[in-house]
């Protein structure tokens, strides 16, 4: 099997360099390729109005690993990839990503994107996050990881799904399980901040606190609160197609 990694933390990242190990280890061939710099929550915007750099990284490279960074975007590097340098994957792994990518957090994620651009090519693809930013042991994410995508290449599913996998911020000796779980609700509040520079100017700043919810039972949300890991299909197709036959409209311009 011959696995393109790729994620929106950087080539130099320890998550993915992690997973490259791990599955090697299980005697696969694997090609990273991914972005020179921290690029989350980039989500799925793609280089349109400047040259993409592509370059090798040999002095980074191991047995059955090799390496390149660009200069684009998780969805870039993800397309770049696929089409490019590892057109014969079988499938596309982003990640493993400091941080969750629970709820809602999937639409801002680099993460996530970069999983969905692979999708949208037509190779299987998965994303991965550690669900939590100082933790950085990442030997059950990236062991689960290995394990999950060999079975995935085999599965017969419709293309366009990807997996989305969350793991607690435990030791692999702590491994509860998992989960196949939908998306729960991720909300926050003062996500917008004003606040003043040294020279009196004002800015603001994106952050804010997360309220969790974890009365959402079932969701991936609880999988990690309970310290399992969530596993979420994601499919691409945006249309609510439950509401086609309920939206019934006059003609707007009659």
């Amino acid at each position: 099997m011959k696995v393109l990694l790729t994620n929106d933390d950087g080539y130099t990242a320890k998550g993915i360099r992690a997973l490259a190990r791990a599955v090697a280890d299980r005697g696969h061939d694997v090609v990273i390729v991914a972005p020179e710099r921290q690029r989350s929550a980039a989500s799925h915007a793609v280089t349109l109005h400047k040259p993409l750099r592509l370059k090798r990284d040999e002095n980074a490279e191991e047995d059955r690993i090799e390496v390149y960074y660009t200069s684009g975007t998780p969805a870039d590097s993800a397309m770049l990839g696929v089409l490019e340098v590892a057109p014969d994957c079988d499938i596309i792994i982003s990640g493993i990503n400091s941080g969750p990518n629970l709820g809602e957090d999937t639409i801002y994620s680099g993460t996530v994107a970069a999983a969905v651009e692979g999708a949208l090519i037509g190779k299987r693809a998965i994303s991965v996050s550690l669900a939590d930013f100082l933790f950085d042991d990442y030997e059950l994410a990236a062991a689960f990881t290995a394990g999950l995508a060999q079975q995935f290449v085999k599965m017969n599913l419709p293309s366009g799904v990807v997996i989305n996998v969350n793991v607690p911020p435990i030791g692999i000796d702590e491994y509860k399980g998992f989960l196949i779980a939908p998306l729960g609700t991720r909300k926050y509040k003062d996500v917008l901040q004003k606040r003043t520079d040294p020279r009196g100017q004002e800015f603001f700043w994106i952050a804010g606190d997360i309220i969790r919810n974890h009365s959402e039972v079932g969701t991936d949300n609880a999988a990690i609160a309970d310290g399992m890991i969530s596993i979420t299909p994601l499919v691409l197709n945006l249309t609510a197609f439950e509401q086609l036959e309920m939206m019934k409209f006059d003609d707007p311009l009659q």
